[in-house]
């Protein structure tokens, strides 16, 4: 098997390294220090296409292959990881559009996300459940010839920014098994009762947004149902997760050397303490962490 890249594949990523050795590598460390969003860089994404990295081409999307898909990831997380995140979210939400919609919902909404006109994420996470998305609260009632949804979802990227967003929610919170009776719904993030609450604070994996977002009888039709048809919210989640992973170990990949790049980068302010020179190292006899005490206490 040839594991050699194509001549697009190497031309695309001489693209990239190109944008984030110019437009990427000389801001990122002042802007993840201030918060600032990349506005100017988000820009310079769209006209490059990213936002449709894997929208069908039909929709105006690049459709790219999965080698591709990868390069963009390692490329940008390499300037910046928040870049990566932004478009992380964003072109997995698109995915799964793309493969479980409804023909009307991807006429609606995939030639606007892949142009970047509109954005996107993906609405999963719930508090009190952490990753098991089967213990999610958030509830969509039919009302109609409508859903009506009340939950809570938090550490939601672009959520400031997103137009539509797939929200994972239980249509049937009886069911057993759990994931039976759950269901995603597209919703226009301008619906009265969607309210972005706040921004979480973090220590790093900034210039992208991580957000709490109530949803309080919020109205959707059910034509917002994702692929038209209730109980299939989990195996689409898990799906789009699961290409999410392409694009998360080149984050982790380049986290070590965006950290390096800014120790360089920081100024050289600190000193030791001369009371910490009498600390003896590890590697001394005498240290406590070379002998470690065994002793039962008492």
């Amino acid at each position: 098997m040839d594991f050699s890249f194509t001549d697009d594949q190497r031309d695309f990523r001489a693209a990239l390294r190109q944008l984030v050795e110019k437009e990427i590598i000389p801001v990122a460390n002042e802007w993840e220090r201030s918060g600032r969003y990349p506005t100017e860089i988000v820009a310079r994404l769209r006209e490059m296409g990213l936002f449709g990295i894997t929208t069908p081409e039909e929709y105006g999307g690049l459709e790219l292959d999965m080698v591709s898909f990868t390069l963009a990831y390692e490329e940008i997380a390499r300037g910046w990881m928040g870049i990566a995140g932004i478009l992380g979210s964003h072109n997995l939400a698109c995915w799964m559009i793309a493969k479980h919609g409804t023909a009307e919902q991807k006429r609606q909404w995939l030639p606007r996300l892949a142009s970047g006109e509109c954005r996107t994420g993906i609405g999963l996470t719930a508090p009190g459940a952490g990753t098991d998305l089967q213990g999610i609260a958030t509830t969509a009632t039919k009302s109609g010839d409508d859903y009506v949804i009340r939950g809570t979802k938090t550490w939601i990227t672009n959520a400031r920014h997103a137009n539509v967003l797939p929200v994972l929610v239980k249509t049937d919170p009886t069911a057993q098994p759990a994931h039976k009776g759950m269901s995603i719904l597209l919703v226009d993030t301008t619906t009265p009762g969607f309210t972005v609450s706040r921004d979480l604070g973090k220590l790093g994996y900034k210039g992208t947004e991580s957000c709490e977002i109530f949803l309080d009888d919020v109205t959707v039709p059910q034509s917002a149902l994702l692929g038209g048809v209730e109980g299939r919210g989990m195996q689409q989640a898990l799906s789009g997760l699961e290409i999410g992973r392409l694009n998360r170990r080149p984050q982790c990949r380049h986290r070590p050397g965006v950290l390096r790049r800014r120790a360089r980068l920081r100024p050289r302010t600190h000193r030791i303490r001369q009371a910490d020179r009498r600390i003896p190292g590890p590697s001394s006899s005498n240290s406590p962490i070379s002998r470690p005490n065994c002793r039962r206490p008492g």
